[in-house]
């Protein structure tokens, strides 16, 4: 698979909130609270970025611009890349791999069942991007990947209520 120049530099663009929260968690500049705060990082720019990738379909449609779509697959994958980062750095960082205190604050607080489901929901869309799985499993590819629509309705519904006080940025 050849790489566009759009792809390569959606990649760089896509890296930048990660070299961001690492520079200035190694500075000890991310806040009094650095683990909360590189949480939240995470978890908006996967948002962020899904919803790109969500956005390139009618992009392409309304403006006829085609090379959006192909950089939709890499939004979707670094969209995965830092909900995986999200999800690791809660489980890593704020609970260090306790598998106990995790499985209590998932059982505790509805959000994180929520936005664990939408995880769960984005691994096999992630899996299958690579272009191998795309012609094994053929048009059944395309309808797998409709579940994209459900994990982006959760990851909204997650962050939501996730938040404490102002729901703005989650609405929008």
């Amino acid at each position: 698979m050849k790489i566009s120049r759009g792809q390569l530099i959606t990649a760089v663009l896509c890296l930048v909130p990660l070299g961001v929260i690492i520079v200035k968690y190694a500075a000890n500049d991310l806040t009094s609270n650095p683990i909360q705060a590189a949480t939240l990082r995470t978890g908006q720019t996967a948002i962020a970025l899904l919803v790109l990738s969500l956005a390139c379909s009618p992009i392409r449609n309304l403006f006829g611009l085609t090379s959006f779509l192909k950089i939709r697959k890499t939004l979707g994958l670094f969209a995965f890349l830092y909900a995986v980062l999200h999800f690791t750095i809660f489980a890593v960082l704020d609970y260090q791999l306790n598998f106990a205190w995790i499985m209590d604050e998932i059982r505790s607080k509805p959000f994180i069942q929520i936005g664990l489901a939408a995880l769960v929901l984005l691994i096999p869309l992630a899996i299958t991007s690579i272009n191998g799985f795309q012609k094994r499993l053929g048009k059944n590819w395309k309808a797998l990947h409709k579940i994209v629509y459900l994990a982006v309705l959760l990851v909204v519904f997650h962050y939501l209520l996730a938040v404490k006080g102002d729901t703005t940025m989650p609405l929008i």
